[in-house]
C-alpha cells in the first residue's frame, strides 16, 4: 500500500475528530416570561463550558446581565450588557456563576431572574430537560459524548485501515 494511501486514510480520521469535537456545544433555550419560575433552571439544566443559552421573549422584556450583587437585589445599575432584541444568545466559555434578569417593571423581583451555573466538561452531571426552560441541542451530529465517539471513530478507522492496508 503506497504511503500517500496511509496518508488520506489519518487525515480522514483527523478531520473526523475536528468535526466531532467542533459539534460538541448544546444551545439551552429559556423561554423569557414574567412570572417564569427560573430560580431552580441551573439544577435541572447541566450547562457546560462550550455551551449557549438562548433566551427568547417579547417586548417589553430585556436580558440584562447582572454582577452577583446586582442580581441578588433585582439592581440594574450598570449591568453587565443588556439586550432587548427578543433573541439574546450567551455563549459560556469558562466555568462559574452568570446572573440575568429583567429590568421590565417589577418582572425581576417577581422571579424573571436566572443565575446560570457553568461547569467544566470533566465535572459535568447528566443533564435532565426542564420542561419550562430546556430544549434539545440544535447540533445532533453530536452531544456530550462527542469527544469519546471521536474517539471510538479513529479507533475504527484505524483498525480498519490497518486491516485494508494488511490485505493489500
Amino acid at each position: 500500500m503506497s504511503l500517500a494511501l496511509k496518508a488520506l486514510v489519518a487525515l480522514m480520521a483527523m478531520a473526523a475528530v475536528a468535526e466531532l469535537a467542533t459539534a460538541a456545544g448544546k444551545t439551552h433555550t429559556i423561554k423569557w416570561a414574567a412570572g417564569g419560575n427560573y430560580g431552580d433552571w441551573s439544577s435541572t439544566n447541566t450547562v457546560l463550558v462550550g455551551d449557549s443559552v438562548v433566551f427568547m421573549y417579547g417586548s417589553p422584556h430585556t436580558v440584562d446581565e447582572l454582577s452577583e450583587a446586582g442580581y441578588k437585589a433585582c439592581s440594574f445599575d450598570g449591568p453587565v450588557s443588556s439586550d432587548q432584541s427578543g433573541s439574546t444568545t450567551f455563549t459560556f466559555d469558562k466555568p462559574g456563576t452568570r446572573y440575568f434578569a429583567c429590568a421590565a417593571g417589577s418582572h425581576c423581583s417577581q422571579g424573571q431572574k436566572v443565575a446560570i451555573i457553568t461547569v467544566s466538561n470533566s465535572t459535568a452531571p447528566p443533564s435532565p430537560q426542564s420542561p419550562n426552560g430546556g430544549s434539545p441541542p440544535k447540533k445532533s451530529s453530536a452531544s456530550r459524548g462527542g469527544a469519546e465517539l471521536a474517539a471510538k471513530l479513529v479507533v475504527g478507522l484505524t483498525v480498519g485501515a490497518g486491516a485494508m492496508l494488511a490485505a493489500l
